[in-house]
């Protein structure tokens, strides 16, 4: 690489999640993500974007699956190397520091909205180089149209369900489903239907896919 090259590939580095502040996560570990599990069913290799903490990799290794972590924070990246996990320090708004076709299944999990849209597009052509064909990504992301979705402040891109099927498929995937999706369960806790709220919230996603109802903007993108 050349020096000029060099400082330019420096000067985008993506300051803003060099450290982060993981206060939300505090009391959950591995099993919170179990759900995530079972709706993915990742095959190994699996590459989780952005992993922060790393609870999704615990919960792979759980179930003898091994995946690598790509994390930028100096926070998240200790704690995953503090349990063992596989990690890399990448910034993911850059190119992946692994080969074409590494992966069989990626994993975006509240990553996308973070980052600027020019570089949400070259992160998901990222992933598909990454993969291999007949792999698959699932991102999940905040609905734009979910009355709480831009109370962070760092939620700087969202979209909905369709929005993100386009960018997909503008990003070479061959093949979105958006059938990971489910209605916003806006009649909880009133009802206080527990486990069964969200089994009616994938039926009416399925029977009305209202972008505007859904509770997240998630979709599964295939590679040819």
């Amino acid at each position: 690489m050349s020096l000029g090259a060099h400082l330019v590939e420096r000067a985008a580095v993506d300051r803003n999640h060099l450290t982060y502040d993981y206060w939300r996560y505090e009391g959950r570990d591995w099993r919170a993500y179990e759900m995530m599990y079972l709706r993915m069913t990742p095959v190994p290799p699996v590459l989780e974007l952005g992993c922060g903490l790393g609870f999704f990799l615990e919960c792979c290794r759980h179930h003898d699956v091994w995946a690598v972590g790509a994390e930028l924070s100096e926070e998240g990246v200790s704690a995953c190397a503090s349990r063992g996990l596989s990690v890399v320090r990448a910034d993911i708004t850059l190119p992946l520091p692994f080969r074409n076709d590494a992966f069989r299944s990626a994993l975006a999990h509240h990553v996308l909205e973070h980052i600027p849209i020019a570089k949400e597009r070259q992160v998901l052509h990222e992933l598909h180089r990454v993969l291999r064909p007949g792999g698959f990504l699932l991102v999940v992301s905040p609905n734009v149209y979910h009355p709480n979705a831009a109370e962070d402040p760092d939620h700087i891109n969202l979209f909905a369900p369709r929005q993100l099927r386009r960018e997909l498929l503008a990003a070479g995937f061959n093949k979105v489903s958006l059938s990971t999706n489910y209605w916003r369960p806006f009649w909880e806790p009133a009802l206080r239907l527990g486990r069964i709220s969200g089994l009616v919230s994938g039926v009416l996603w399925k029977i009305a896919p209202i972008d505007r109802l859904a509770g997240s903007a998630s979709a599964l993108a295939y590679k040819a």
